[in-house]
């Protein structure tokens, strides 16, 4: 995961990836900044392991299932594809399967590098902006009273 948030005020993301058999940790990153985490993949056949990915940023949210395959692995070389973090959504940068039009080349398969718009911001509904500032500020509030009593130890 790379983090492209550049020219926000705010341009830093917070997110975390889990699949059936384990839960990557929260990750916040910020612009230039790059995280990797290590995806099951399977060695051979036809086995696919998907991991749901969250994220949340001061553009929205966004949601990415990314399923891994040999074949992902094949393509990717290991540490090849990446997925990128930019202002108007998360992008798969790496390289894709595919087949020419042309007849006399009907079997043949090529790769070629691409940049795809996986999922794209999904603005913050008015719900959850109201949660997010009801939690903030009973968040600062239960830390200014903790201040408070820290003065009041002082005094006496």
């Amino acid at each position: 995961m790379k983090n492209e948030m550049y020219g926000l005020k705010r341009p830093s993301v917070v997110y975390r990836c889990k699949s059936s058999e384990k839960s990557l940790r929260w990750h916040r990153s910020r612009p230039k900044t790059q995280f990797s985490w290590d995806f099951d993949v399977p060695p051979f056949g036809n086995g696919v392991v998907i991991h749901i990915c969250h994220f949340l940023s001061s553009q929205g949210t966004a949601h990415v299932e990314i399923r891994t395959l040999s074949m992902t692995s094949m393509l990717c070389g290991g540490h090849v594809c990446k997925y990128v973090i930019k202002p108007n959504g998360i992008y798969f940068v790496g390289f894709e399967t595919y087949y020419p039009h042309n007849i006399l080349l009907r079997f043949l398969e090529l790769v070629r590098p691409v940049e795809k718009l996986v999922e794209p911001w999904k603005a913050w509904s008015p719900r959850q902006l109201i949660a997010l500032r009801a939690e903030r500020n009973r968040t600062r509030s239960s830390d200014d009273n903790d201040y408070d009593d820290d003065d009041k130890e002082k005094d006496d």
